[in-house]
């Protein structure tokens, strides 16, 4: 398929998610009844990133955003296997979301105009840019040193050839493309030296080359384009009340960091901690009447979890594989993008 067809495809499967986006997409039924009827969280992952959702040998799912969804399941239910995942592409991921097949999207996902009226975002979980992992023997050492080499890429809805298109006009280059329908066949061809780079998010190409690259040494990350994009979670639009169980289970972690609560001392800061912190974590009863949940709700997530710090060091930072420095993904009182809605 051509990059002009690529295109229309892109853009048709745009138009028919903008075409769903209407009040009769929500259910009958409330979303927040159905899980419980249900037992479990419907989560919307990758088809395989490592850092952010991947299944390990046993077929548990493990990564940043995976560990996301679980502190929904936990203010749901207490427990964080109460969350099930349902692996997506780029173009099943929002359909899926608006025919209620999954609960919530945790999953490498731009949060954009369009998108938003289509589903709706909820929180920013990463700040990430689009990135090529080039083999060091090609010597690319910034984006104008692309002309002229061959790009593997997943087509038909991913933001990351809008940053090509970017390096080609700002450098005056071209950027040959070779497109697939996954990422992962995308990422396996460059890996079988069908192409000599690879396009993806800036976390993604670093746990690829950290799981799947025999010799990680030998690939370079190039950064590419000037975009700090918002990968958000999303739910179906029409419930209030599950945006907000998604949207306060996310806040609580980087609350969580921003009070110096961590998976390690929650139970010392719940006896012994300043009275707000006490509060969130369920010391006062009836705390979480106002929001339909259990009074210790946050205590259970971050028991289970951890604060946001816990969770992406264990799966992208120094505790990980990846070794991902967290860059705009710090609290913004170390000069990241991120601070937590108060919780009073």
């Amino acid at each position: 398929m051509n990059r002009t067809m690529i295109k229309m495809v892109a853009g048709g499967a745009a138009a028919a998610i903008l075409a769903l986006a209407t009040p009769e997409t929500a259910s009958a039924q409330s979303i927040v009844d159905k899980v419980r009827q249900r037992g479990y969280v419907s989560c919307g992952a990758s088809q395989g990133v490592p850092g952010l959702s991947r299944p390990d040998e046993k077929g548990v799912w493990l990564g940043f955003d995976s560990d996301v969804c679980r502190a929904v399941a936990v203010a749901m239910f207490g427990d964080k296997d109460k969350a099930r995942f349902v692996p997506l592409n780029a173009a099943q991921r929002l359909p899926a979301v608006q025919t209620g097949e999954i609960d919530v999207l945790s999953r490498t996902t731009t949060w954009t105009f369009s998108r938003d009226m289509a589903v709706r975002f909820v929180t920013t979980t990463l700040y990430d840019s689009d990135a090529v992992m080039v083999r060091k023997s090609l010597n690319v050492k910034s984006p104008k040193d692309l002309g002229g080499i061959t790009v593997c890429l997943q087509g038909g809805g991913s933001l990351t050839e809008q940053a090509l298109d970017g390096a080609e006009e700002e450098h005056k280059i071209k950027i040959k493309r070779v497109y697939f329908d996954s990422t992962i066949q995308a990422r396996d061809a460059y890996f079988a030296e069908r192409c000599d780079s690879y396009v993806t998010d800036g976390l993604a190409a670093a746990g690829q080359r950290a799981s799947a690259a025999k010799n990680p040494d030998e690939h370079e990350i190039v950064y590419v384009g000037h975009k700090i994009e918002p990968n958000a979670v999303s739910v179906p639009r029409g419930d209030d009340k599950w945006f907000d169980i998604v949207r306060y289970s996310i806040n609580v972690l980087v609350w969580a960091e921003e009070h110096g609560v961590t998976k390690a001392n929650v139970d010392e800061r719940l006896a012994n901690g300043p009275k707000d912190v006490k509060r969130v974590l369920g010391a006062e009863p009836g705390w979480g009447k106002i929001i339909g949940l259990d009074d210790k709700w946050a205590y259970n997530i971050i028991k289970q979890l951890g604060s946001y710090r816990d969770i992406y060091e264990v799966n992208l930072g120094d505790k990980s594989p990846l070794k991902a420095a967290r860059k705009h993904n710090s609290l913004a009182r170390d000069g990241g993008l991120f601070s937590a809605i108060p919780m009073n």
